[in-house]
C-alpha cells in the first residue's frame, strides 16, 4: 500500500471524522520543505476522502513564535529579534505585517497545487480566546505537565515552572520575559537580556503582568502542539523527522495529550527532508525555492509526486536536474495510463504515487521535458500550432495540447535560469563558419538525405549512429558535426529529438550547404 492509504486504514479504523492538521513557522521566506506537510496531508486528506471519510485539512500559522534569526536579505529587521513575528512589520510595505506579507502568497500558491486547507493564525487561537479550554487545564496540571517534560529533560524545569511565555506589555518582546510568580492566570515578569540564535535581544528591564486568557502570550511549543490537537480534535498530522526523534516534540505531546488534555493523539506522518542543490534548505542562508517559484519551472503535479514518494528517504532538489525528476513522474504516468511498466521499489508505488498527485482529472503527456525545453529554445512563444505540429512530426500521437503547452512554458523558464550549459543554444540562421571533415561532411550529407522519412527520435538515434558508421565516423563525431551546423558548439540537447523539432527543409539545407 502507499503510505497515505496506509495511514488512511489507520485513521478509518480510529473511527469518527479526522481532522488532518499542518502548520508552518513564518520565520522567512515560506519554501518548498515548508509545504511538505500540508503537501503530504494532502494527500492523507485524498486518501481519506476516497474512503467516504469525512475529513478536513486545516493549516496554521504559528506567527505566535519569537522572531529568532534575521533572513538572508532581510538585515533591516535585526532589531525585532525576541518579538512575535506576528508583530514584525513587513519589510516591504505592501501588506499588514511581516506574517501577511509571506503567508498570503504562500497559501495562495498551494492553491495551484490543488491543497486548499482551512487558514488558522496561532495568534488568533491566543488572542480571540480559541485555546482558552487549554490553557486553564495546562495551568491547573502545570505540575503533571513539568513532571512529563522533565521524563525528556538533562536538566528538571523548576519547581515553579509555568507552561506560558508572556509578551512584554512595554518593548513587546516574548523572547525575553522571565516568569517571577504566577495568580491564577495572571502571570508576573521582568523583561531581561537573553539570546536567541541570530544574536542577543535587550530586556527593556519592564515588571508587568500577562493576562494568559487574553492570549498575551503563548504556551510552550510542546504544550502547545498537544493543546491545539485537543482544540481541532486533530486526528493526524505530518511532520519532519526531527519531531519525531526518541524524547523530541512529538514523543512529549502525546504524552501531553493524553495525560493532561484527554485527547488522544494524532497518527503521525514522518518524513526526511529535503535538500536543495545539495545543501540544506534554509530561509535564513537564502537556500530556498517557493512552491510558486517550482510552478515557474515545471508542473506543481511534479513536485507532488516527488514528494509523495518513500516519505523515509532524503532526497535533494536538484534544480539543473528538472529534467530527470519529470522523466520519473511520466514514467508513472505511462505506467498509470497502461502504456508501460515501471519497477516497484520499496515503498515506491509510482501509478499510486501518480493518481495522488493529480490535480484534475489525470490526462496523458507523454512528451519529455527535454523535448519541451528544446521546443522552448526554437518556435516562437505560445505558437501553440506550430508547437504541436513539431511533437506530432517527432512521432508522439497521443498528448493533451494544453499540457504541452503548460510544459513548454515552464521549460522556457527553467532554460533561462537553472539550464546546464550544454543543453542551452541559439538556433544559427545562418552558416556558420566551423571546421568540418570532409568525412564529417559526408555523414551531414547523408543524413539529410535520410531526413526525408519518418522518424521518432528513438528510430533517429540508431539512424545517426548507422549513418556515422557508413561514412567512415565515430558516432561522437558525427553528433558533433550536428551541433556545430545548428547552434555553433560541439554540444547541445539530444541529437535526434533535436533534429525532428527543427524544420526539416531548414535542416537539410543547412547540412547540404557544406
Amino acid at each position: 500500500m502507499h503510505w497515505a492509504d496506509e495511514v488512511a486504514g489507520k485513521l478509518v479504523e480510529r473511527g469518527g471524522s479526522h481532522v488532518i492538521e499542518t502548520g508552518t513557522s513564518i520565520s522567512g521566506i515560506p519554501h518548498v520543505g515548508n509545504a511538505s506537510d500540508i503537501i503530504r496531508g494532502d494527500a492523507v486528506r485524498k486518501a481519506l476522502s476516497e474512503e467516504g471519510a469525512d475529513v478536513r485539512l486545516i493549516w496554521v500559522s504559528d506567527d505566535s513564535d519569537p522572531f529568532r534569526k534575521v533572513p538572508a536579505g532581510m538585515e533591516a529587521l535585526k532589531d525585532y529579534l525576541g518579538f512575535p513575528v506576528k508583530d514584525i512589520p513587513d519589510p516591504q510595505g505592501c501588506h499588514k505585517g511581516f506574517v501577511e506579507h509571506f503567508a498570503e502568497p504562500f497559501i495562495e500558491s498551494l492553491s495551484k497545487f490543488g491543497v486548499t486547507p482551512e487558514v488558522y493564525s496561532g495568534t488568533s487561537l491566543y488572542r480571540e480566546g480559541k485555546l482558552l479550554p487549554q490553557i486553564k487545564k495546562a495551568f491547573e496540571e502545570r505540575e503533571k505537565i513539568r513532571e512529563i517534560l522533565n521524563k525528556f529533560r538533562q536538566e528538571p524545569l523548576p519547581p515553579d515552572f509555568v507552561p506560558w511565555t508572556p509578551i512584554c506589555s512595554k518593548c513587546g518582546r516574548i523572547s525575553t520575559t522571565k516568569i517571577n510568580q504566577v495568580d491564577g492566570l495572571k502571570v508576573h515578569y521582568t523583561c531581561q537580556d537573553s539570546d536567541v540564535s541570530g544574536g542577543s535581544v535587550k530586556g527593556c528591564g519592564h515588571k508587568g503582568i500577562s493576562h494568559a486568557d487574553k492570549g498575551e502570550g503563548k504556551l510552550p511549543w510542546r504544550v502547545e502542539w498537544a493543546a491545539r490537537w485537543s482544540h481541532f480534535n486533530v486526528t493526524c498530522e505530518p511532520f519532519g523527522k526531527d519531531h519525531a526523534a526518541p524524547g523530541g516534540s512529538y514523543d512529549t505531546s502525546k504524552l501531553i495529550s493524553k495525560e493532561v488534555f484527554g485527547w488522544v493523539p494524532p497518527e503521525p506522518v514522518v518524513y526526511e527532508f529535503f535538500t536543495l542543490n545539495g545543501a540544506k534548505i534554509s530561509s535564513s542562508a537564502g537556500n530556498v525555492i517557493t512552491p510558486a517559484d517550482w510552478i515557474e519551472i515545471a508542473e506543481p503535479e511534479v513536485l507532488k509526486f516527488f514528494m509523495y514518494k518513500r516519505l523515509l528517504k532524503q532526497r535533494d532538489i536538484d534544480l539543473t536536474k528538472i529534467p530527470n525528476i519529470t522523466d520519473e513522474y511520466d514514467n508513472a504516468e505511462a505506467a498509470f495510463f497502461g502504456k508501460n511498466s515501471v519497477p516497484e521499489e520499496e515503498g515506491e508505488l509510482p501509478s499510486r504515487t501518480y493518481a495522488l498527485s493529480q490535480i484534475n482529472e489525470p490526462k496523458p503527456l507523454g512528451v519529455p521535458y527535454t523535448v519541451c525545453a528544446v521546443l522552448a529554445q526554437i518556435l516562437p512563444e505560445g505558437n501553440k500550432d506550430l508547437a504541436v505540429k513539431r511533437v506530432k512530426e517527432m512521432g508522439y500521437k497521443e498528448f493533451d495540447e494544453e499540457l504541452l503547452m503548460r510544459r513548454i512554458k515552464a521549460a522556457s523558464h527553467w532554460v533561462a535560469r537553472f539550464c546546464p550549459e550544454h543543453l542551452k543554444f541559439t538556433l544559427l540562421t545562418e552558416k556558420p563558419a566551423v571546421e568540418l571533415t570532409a568525412l564529417q561532411v559526408k555523414g551531414l550529407h547523408a543524413l539529410a538525405e535520410a531526413l526525408n522519412e519518418n522518424w521518432t527520435p528513438e528510430t533517429l538515434h540508431k539512424k545517426i549512429y548507422e549513418t556515422a558508421r557508413g561514412a567512415g565516423l565515430q558516432p561522437t563525431e558525427l553528433f558533433t558535426a550536428i551541433y556545430r551546423a545548428l547552434i555553433g558548439k560541439d554540444k547541445g540537447p539530444k541529437a535526434a529529438a533535436f533534429l525532428l523539432s527543427l524544420d526539416r527543409g531548414f535542416v537539410r539545407e543547412r547540412f547540404l550547404s557544406f
